[in-house]
């Protein structure tokens, strides 16, 4: 395989992302962002209600070297001899995600790293989110002690995850969507509306002249003794109220308004209810909530609560962007430190663009593997459309 690059005492890392429908580049100096760009499709895959996998690859086949070149450019790199010697690696989303689309990506990241002979970090993209909380703007330099186990809430168009970092690296699922993800449920509804693609922040927007208390629609998934979410069986519940609004031709603009409203109260109220039975949980490691009304005898006075030894959560992904879900588990917190005592710190990424789809969250993913000592090298580097968050990556020293 020849010789084998050496990590230099260099901080710097060039990400790709192209795990879905935006072509992202990203340079990080440890936590800090230096620069990243992202191109947008939206326009391209707004006809078809949603991402077309092969648009979706030729898009990025046509804006991942612009983006790229741009990327330098902001970072300040505006000698190409020197690149090489700026660099510390180059990281690449592997998966999961689109296979037409990750293919991009991680093609042109072998070519980068061929040509400037760097090594090839793969990051897990449910894992970036994870730590996007952890992204520093490029004026700031602050380092602070994470106080482990961390709860980390995945929320996004493809996931709705649970997962408990135990120390840097070590992650376990404790729960997961078993069908559609909370942003895709949303998304979904909104196009039965009729409110466009991407249909979430529209939703958001007219949530907020909405009355949540118009109709009635099931709350899923609170009676299994696990911290699963499920949101397809209320999609179609929804569903079936549009149509008789529809046939009743009640369906005008205030009604919108309030199904808006409801059905984003109702996906948050279910990521909350699993919250709540992960925090009020004796026994993380059983993954399971031992009483049904464990929070409602507590809350009466009943029992006292198990203290949970999470200390801190961290809420990434695209629906992470917005309000009402952040502001929903903010009362969560705050419902679980009058009951125990405890407070439980929530962090966000510092801007909302770091809640969709990125490269600097893989940049810094990648920095955070270097930084435990782990490197990889380019070898056989492939996509993985159904990565799980703490499955082995490739290794690409062979």
């Amino acid at each position: 395989m020849g010789k084998k690059p050496t990590l230099a005492k260099k901080k710097k890392v060039l990400a790709i992302d192209t795990s879905c429908d935006d072509t992202s580049v990203a340079i990080l100096e440890g936590a800090r962002v230096l620069a990243n760009v992202v191109a947008s499709q939206t326009n391209i895959h707004q006809q078809y209600g949603g991402v077309f996998p092969t648009l979706a690859k030729q898009a990025h086949q046509a804006n991942i070297e612009a983006c790229t070149k741009t990327a330098l450019h902001r970072a300040g790199f505006n000698d190409e001899s020197k690149i090489k010697d700026q660099l510390q690696a180059v990281a690449v989303t592997v998966g999961p995600g689109l296979a037409p689309a990750l293919e991009v990506g991680i093609n042109y990241a072998k070519k980068l790293a061929k040509m400037w002979q760097l090594p090839i970090i793969p990051v897990n993209h449910i894992e970036a989110h994870a730590l996007s909380p952890l992204l520093q703007p490029k004026t700031q330099n602050l380092s602070r002690t994470i106080n482990f186990p961390v709860l980390a809430m995945v929320i996004s168009g493809g996931h709705s995850e649970f997962i408990l970092i135990k120390k840097s690296g070590d992650y376990e699922r404790l729960g997961w969507t078993v069908d559609d993800s909370a942003g895709e449920c949303l998304d979904k509804i909104g196009r039965m509306l009729d409110l466009g693609y991407p249909a979430g922040p529209i939703l958001e927007k007219l949530a907020k002249k909405g009355n949540a208390k118009r109709w009635s629609l099931p709350l899923a998934m609170t009676n299994v003794e696990n911290f699963n979410l499920s949101f397809s069986g209320f999609k179609t519940a929804t569903h079936q109220l549009i149509k008789q609004l529809k046939k009743e031709e009640k369906l005008d603009a205030q009604a919108v308004c309030d199904l808006a409203a409801i059905v984003q109260q109702q996906v948050f109220a279910q990521i909350n209810y699993k919250l709540e039975k992960i925090l009020f949980s004796p026994d993380l490691n059983q993954k399971i909530y031992p009483q049904a009304q464990l929070s409602k005898k507590i809350k009466q006075g009943k029992i006292k609560p198990p203290i949970t030894t999470i200390n801190e959560l961290w809420l990434g992904g695209g629906v992470a962007a917005n309000i009402a879900l952040r502001n929903s588990i903010r009362h969560t917190l705050k419902n679980y430190q009058k009951l125990s005592a405890k407070k439980i710190n929530l962090y966000l990424p510092y801007h909302k663009k770091f809640c969709a789809d990125n490269a600097a969250m893989i940049a810094l993913t990648a920095h955070l593997t270097l930084k435990r000592g782990v490197t990889t090298f380019e070898g056989k580097l492939d996509r993985q459309p159904n990565l799980a968050i703490g499955a082995a990556l490739p290794s690409m020293l062979e």
